[in-house]
């Protein structure tokens, strides 16, 4: 295996832990990441940046890699509080974690794990990873296994023997495998409603609590969102529906006010002066991540992870998780195949392909309970199996925590925590789903049946 190369489109925090997994079985890394090097956090400017959860299902892989992230469990002062309410002001779900130095959960910006992840890529490993920033894969021509990188005005060819597409959403790798995909390779379903956030400095700095926060109010058609790890580092974000954000960078945001003071009755007042300010200032606002559905995850000599594999909403703060798991899953599979990649391939799509259907489905279901999807991108047929599997996974929720309460001993609760805040399969959820569907199918069955014998 001594001197064979991947390039690795995409310098995120997918792609530089890619490279370490890769580099530890012998393998010389080629990193491209179109933007700058990363910033460890965001400008004041920045209306787009958001803290990602790093859960069980991410931490593990960083462990595993060899990762250390110190810095940014630092950060999270002993504790993530975080909690989602109902827009009557009652809570919908609630979380305190304590953070120790083997924490279940942190909170963090893209951007501030990636450079995390970069940095000890090259103290792990410094004579096999090269990260070229400013510099995009312009296309890819896999029957000759080269990659076209630009920098400025200057094209180069770059060969390789694995691809690794880890660029994201709008992901070139996997734009050059769709060339040579059947029809239904790729299925895409929109948000209908986009995000702004913005840095903010309380003059109540005594008000905010000293460790990590997350608060998300839940009112008419939108979210207010509070993100903070300290007095000196909060964030409030505002979730709409695209004809309401267009309203105001018009200018006209009496209405937006008007509802902001008369909802959420949760939300601090500290936060809702800084929504408020946020709203009179006009800013840009960034369409929701969406869903991206592929059939397959690999082709010649690629394989795509993390967001180029499978764009979702963050309501479950799934999409960085996931992303990290499938570096694990490849990885493992590569070194079962003992650095064969026409093997590996089949092998880590047959592995991993129905847990990511089945976190898709689940993430695509919650996020229309909460904001809804684009009705243009939905058939009908797609409208059915939306709404039958919002049936079941509210069956499965009913359910599950009725029987936990009654009897705690031999029930556990829903399978949703397992999956969101663990690093349970996520076929798990999708699985208990169907399963108390097909229970409850069974009981009504036989109550029905019961009833006509009854009767007759």
């Amino acid at each position: 295996m001594s001197g064979r190369t991947a390039v690795i489109a995409g310098g995120g925090p997918v792609g530089a832990v890619t490279a370490i997994m890769l580099a530890r079985q012998g393998w010389k890394l080629q990193v491209f990441e179109q933007a700058s090097a990363p910033s460890l956090v965001p400008s004041r400017q920045d209306n787009k940046a958001y803290r990602l959860n790093l859960t069980s299902r991410a931490l593990n892989v960083l462990k595993l890699a060899q990762v250390n992230i110190d810095p940014i469990i630092a950060k999270q002062g002993k504790l993530l509080e975080a909690n989602m309410y109902k827009a009557d002001g009652t809570t919908m779900r609630s979380v305190r974690t304590p953070i120790t130095q083997d924490p279940v959960c942190v909170r963090a910006f893209r951007d501030e794990v990636a450079l995390c992840v970069i940095n000890e890529a090259k103290r792990l490993h410094p004579d096999a990873i090269e990260f070229h920033f400013n510099t995009h894969i312009q296309r890819v021509d896999l029957d000759r296994q080269t990659a076209h990188v630009s920098t400025g005005s200057q094209v180069t060819e770059v060969p390789y023997d694995l691809l690794v597409g880890a660029d994201g959403a709008a992901s070139a790798v996997r734009s050059a495998l769709q060339q040579i995909m059947p029809d239904g390779y790729i299925r895409r379903y929109r948000h209908k409603q986009v995000y702004s956030m913005t840095q903010v400095t309380p003059s109540n700095a005594e008000d905010i609590p000293p460790h990590a926060v997350l608060q998300m109010h839940i009112f008419k058609k939108g979210t207010v969102l509070w993100d903070a790890q300290s007095s000196k580092d909060c964030r409030v974000g505002l979730t709409l529906p695209r004809e309401q954000a267009d309203a105001i960078g018009q200018g006209d945001t009496a209405k937006i006010v008007k509802l902001l003071n008369e909802s959420a009755p949760s939300l601090p007042g500290y936060a809702r002066k800084a929504v408020l300010d946020l709203v009179q200032s006009k800013p840009q606002f960034y369409p929701i991540p969406s869903w991206t559905h592929l059939s397959q995850l690999h082709g010649p000599k690629t394989v795509l992870l993390g967001d180029a594999a499978h764009t979702m909403s963050p309501v479950l703060g799934q999409g960085l998780n996931s992303g990290m798991e499938d570096v694990a899953v490849f990885a493992q599979c590569l070194e079962q195949q003992q650095g064969n990649v026409d093997a590996a391939l089949p092998a880590y799509n047959k592995a991993r392909l129905p847990d990511i259907q089945a976190i898709m489905t689940v993430n695509e279901v919650i996020a229309s309970f909460d904001v809804g999807l684009a009705s243009q991108d939905q058939d009908a047929v797609h409208r059915a199996w939306l709404l039958g599997n919002k049936l079941l996974l509210g069956l499965h929720m009913a359910s599950r925590t009725a029987l936990h309460k009654a009897a705690p001993s031999m029930f556990g609760g829903p399978h949703l925590m397992g999956v969101a805040m663990g690093n349970s399969a996520y076929q798990s959820l999708t699985s208990a789903m169907y399963m108390d569907g097909i229970m409850l199918a069974g009981g009504l069955t036989a109550a029905a049946a019961l009833v006509v014998r009854m009767m007759y």
